[in-house]
């Protein structure tokens, strides 16, 4: 299973509903991070193949919607640096509260992500 538009998305499978399966998870993987994506490629007409290197091609249209790749991939996280009051780094750390997460749930809020 290949992708015209991302090329770093590569796989196979034993039955054509494996590779589907994993040629989904390949492109979920190649969709990782990325804020800016290219239209979908069109399915070509009259496309050639080598029938001693395959036994059996054709083409599939895959769709991936943003809930299966925020759902699928664990996003990198970065390291940031803050400042609050003292007082509530206290009450904090007294409390054991994990910054880091109250951060994260923070910023999903009001982002709205």
């Amino acid at each position: 299973v290949s992708f015209a538009n991302f090329p770093e998305a590569i796989t196979f499978g034993e039955t054509p509903a494996d590779a589907y399966k994993y040629g989904k998870v390949a492109l979920i993987l190649a969709l990782d991070g990325k804020t800016n994506f290219p239209g979908p490629a069109k399915l070509r007409n009259n496309v050639e193949i080598d029938s001693q290197k395959y036994d059996d091609s054709f083409q599939l249209p895959f769709e991936v919607s943003k809930s299966e790749i925020k759902g699928s991939v664990k996003y990198e996280t970065v390291k940031k640096n803050t400042t609050i009051p003292k007082y509530l780094a206290d009450e904090a750390a007294k409390r054991n509260i994990d910054f880091s997460q109250i951060l994260t749930e923070a910023l999903k809020e009001k982002l709205e992500v």
